[in-house]
């Protein structure tokens, strides 16, 4: 076990402490994908408190590990939303809705992160960013709303606007498209999906497999010659995610036609 997991484990583990004796909604800072599958394998079938994964927009990548008292009925991000759109105050997540000037250059994901990052707060505190045309949407712990809003005014060589609005404003609709792509493989081993998917040779491929830097499903796979099925997402860290659409077809050469949608 890293040294961060026992820091990551214990702050779980007293947030779900806090969560059952005070009858109360807890939940921690946002999770990259690593430690929400330690989370999620090691801690959450035995925790005292029943934990939601939950990041505001649908499909979020970075999300809180959000854990319910016994009289809250949510059982997943769908069920936890409905019931943030019934009591809003009880959303321990907020979001900042983010208006560039009209004026300003195009600014990318790295821009409003690095404005962030500029005003002194750790990665662990946003979530998602959602980049548009005119600006973007950052998913934020709500008790650094304000302060984000008030202080978050550039970016790049962009000037912002900022106000704070209620996630129940976006929760169905913020999700990102992607890209389709398709390509053929001999086999559904999930060495020859990355080299495929994400441009990278055999053995580049091989190399994060087994160096903890690909998931299925939300967990860790240290395997390269796992099989892999429709409807799989697979994430790659550092060079994106894909979901698996189809992999049902079979070209005329007899190689296996694989469809996904990628996003980076």
């Amino acid at each position: 076990m890293m040294p961060e997991d026992k820091i990551l484990i214990a702050k779980y583990e007293d947030k779900a402490r806090q969560c059952d004796e005070n009858s109360m909604i807890t939940c921690t800072r946002f999770l990259d994908i690593r430690e929400r599958s330690v989370i999620a394998t090691r801690l959450v079938p035995q925790s005292v408190a029943k934990t939601v994964f939950y990041g505001v927009f649908g499909d979020a990548e970075r999300v809180a590990a959000v854990m319910l008292p016994y009289y809250i009925d949510a059982e997943d991000y769908n069920s936890l939303s409905e019931y943030f759109r019934e009591n809003p105050d009880d959303n321990p997540l907020a979001v900042i809705e983010v208006e560039k000037d009209r004026f300003s250059p195009p600014l990318s994901h790295r821009d409003y992160l690095g404005a962030m990052m500029g005003l002194g707060i750790s990665r662990d505190v946003t979530g998602d960013i959602i980049v548009s045309e005119n600006g973007c949407r950052i998913a934020v712990l709500s008790h650094m709303a304000d302060f984000i809003a008030e202080n978050l005014s550039k970016a790049g060589r962009g000037t912002l606007k900022t106000k704070i609005i209620s996630p129940n404003d976006i929760v169905l609709t913020e999700k990102p498209t992607g890209i389709s792509d398709s390509f053929t493989v001999s086999s559904l081993r999930l060495d020859s999906i990355i080299k495929n998917a994400f441009r990278v040779s055999r053995s580049d491929a091989v190399s994060a497999i087994e160096s903890g830097l690909v998931f299925i499903n939300d967990s860790e796979c240290l395997k390269a010659d796992k099989k892999i099925s429709s409807g799989d997402k697979i994430v790659f860290r550092r060079k994106g995610r894909i979901i698996i659409e189809d992999c049902s077809s079979v070209s005329k050469k007899g190689r296996i036609i694989v469809c996904i949608r990628k996003f980076i």
